[in-house]
């Protein structure tokens, strides 16, 4: 237990290394800055900072949320982000099982999982701060999934293919078409992924132009698109539903607050890859207590 304890830890500080340079991107990416050739300065004064302003959340701590050369507020962004990328690869490692059975496909899982939860991490910030979705960032996710998804699904036919062919009993079953019937499910799966994806992009497009781009922002969309990939039919609508479900609480919250008035425009992407995440980590759970009501 304690030896698990410990690869968490590192697994942590990992994961908050790789958040502060997620937090680089989103700065630079809406601003127009190359991501990894120029060094990393102050916000308000642009000095460049040195290897003691970079360690993750401790910086922030020892200098009390303070730049040392210009003495401005630095924002609560930096160490949040950080924190929360920590939390998300030792999270990813528990639900992958990387420090209990290592193998290839658990690897492959904890890269995937850990990339698109980055993906995600990057598009909040970007929303939340500037109220801009990088379509760069997310056409970017959404290749990177597709191309994922294709290729597991391919090498794992591929697998199962050598494994019947290979076998006495196997060849019996190859050559009654199992295997193709295997092959026909999984694409038609993937249809129906891709169906659900068109009809909720359709959705977005359809309340952007209701609301004129008011209520619904363009970068919206994609992103709305990025989710379906990611969380896969019929999880990919719950994830939608439960990022109206979580915006509409945080609207309300504010409004009650007095922080926010029914008119306040507020950045929609952070609620919407809430959703996702929910979703992926309950969302079994939350449609069997659904349907366990009727």
């Amino acid at each position: 237990m304690t030896v698990l304890l410990v690869y968490y830890f590192f697994i942590f500080i990992a994961g908050t290394l790789i958040g502060s340079f997620l937090n680089l991107v989103a700065d630079r990416v809406v601003k127009g800055k190359n991501i990894l050739v120029d060094r990393s300065e102050c916000d308000f004064c642009h000095t460049k900072l040195g290897v003691k302003d970079l360690f993750p959340i401790f910086s922030f701590l020892f200098q009390k949320g303070r730049c040392r050369y210009c003495d401005k507020k630095l924002s609560w962004y930096y160490p949040l982000s950080e924190i929360i990328t920590g939390l998300m690869f030792v999270f990813v490692a528990h639900y992958t099982q990387i420090l209990g059975s290592f193998n290839i496909y658990v690897l492959l899982s904890f890269i995937y999982v850990t990339v698109v939860f980055c993906f995600f991490i990057v598009l909040f910030l970007t929303d939340a701060k500037y109220m801009v979705i990088p379509n760069k960032i997310v056409y970017a996710g959404i290749a990177f999934i597709l191309v994922f998804l294709v290729s597991n699904f391919s090498y794992a036919m591929y697998q199962f293919r050598q494994s019947l062919i290979t076998d006495d009993f196997g060849k019996y079953l190859y050559e009654s078409g199992y295997w193709h019937e295997n092959l026909y499910a999984g694409l038609r799966s993937l249809g129906v992924m891709l169906l659900s994806t068109f009809f909720i992009a359709l959705f977005f497009k359809f309340l952007i132009w209701v609301t004129k781009g008011r209520g619904m922002g363009e970068g919206d969309l994609p992103l709305a698109v990025l989710i379906s990939v990611f969380n896969g039919y019929p999880f990919n609508i719950l994830a939608i539903f439960m990022g109206f479900v979580v915006g509409a609480i945080f609207s309300l919250v504010l409004v009650a607050l007095r922080r926010k008035s029914m008119k306040s425009t507020i950045p929609f992407g952070p609620f919407l890859i809430l959703g996702s995440l929910i979703v992926f980590v309950w969302g079994e759970f939350l449609f069997e207590w659904y349907f366990s009501l009727f």
